[in-house]
Parts: C-alpha cells; structure tokens; sequence
C-alpha cells in the first residue's frame, strides 16, 4: 500500500508545491504573471501525471505497442484524464505555493 498509493500521493504533492516555485523563478513578478504560473503549473502536472500513468501502466506489464493501438489522440485524451483526475491531489498544493509567491516579491506588489 506505501508503494502503490501513498508514496504516489506524496510525490504529487510535493510536485504541486514545488512546480508554482519553480515557473517563479522564470516568470516576472506580479498579478498577470501569478495567472500565467497558475496555467503552466497546472499544464505541466497534467503532462507530468499523465506520463507517470504512462510509466505505471508499463510497469504493470502493459506493452508499449498496446499503447499504441489507441492512437496517439487516444492516449493523449486517455492518459489527460488520468493525470487531470489526479489534480485532487496536486491542485491544493499547488495552490497553497501559489498564494505564498507575493510574499516573496520585491517589485511587484499586491
């Protein structure tokens, strides 16, 4: 059970928090930038969740020529839902980490 869920869980967890901090230190200070950081970090654990489902289903013995016998669009479409379905997990996170970032600007303010 640590392994299959809990460890997961916590991996997605600390990415949700850590993701937001990370397009900080790329994107300017301030409210418009605060947004763009909102959809990148949720684009980006999308694709990263999606392609740990990917990585789990390989794992588990699913071939990757089984894969693709979905297409391409189906296993984007297949694997988004997985990965936008494991926002209960990373979405608080991330947006806890997104309303710590104005405490840190310099320039900006709120």
């Amino acid at each position: 059970m640590t392994v299959g869920l809990i460890l997961p869980a916590l991996g997605l967890g600390l990415l949700g928090w850590l993701m937001p901090k990370l397009w900080s230190m790329v994107l300017p200070e301030g409210i418009p930038a605060l947004f763009a950081n909102a959809i990148l970090s949720a684009l980006a654990l999308t694709a990263l969740t999606g392609l740990f489902f990917v990585i789990s289903y390989w794992s588990a013995g699913v071939t990757l020529g089984r894969l693709a016998d979905q297409g391409i669009t189906g296993n984007i479409a297949h694997f988004g839902r997985l990965g936008s379905s494991a926002a209960i997990i990373w979405a608080p996170m991330m947006c806890i980490a997104l309303m710590g970032l104005p405490r840190t600007w310099t320039r900006a303010t709120w």
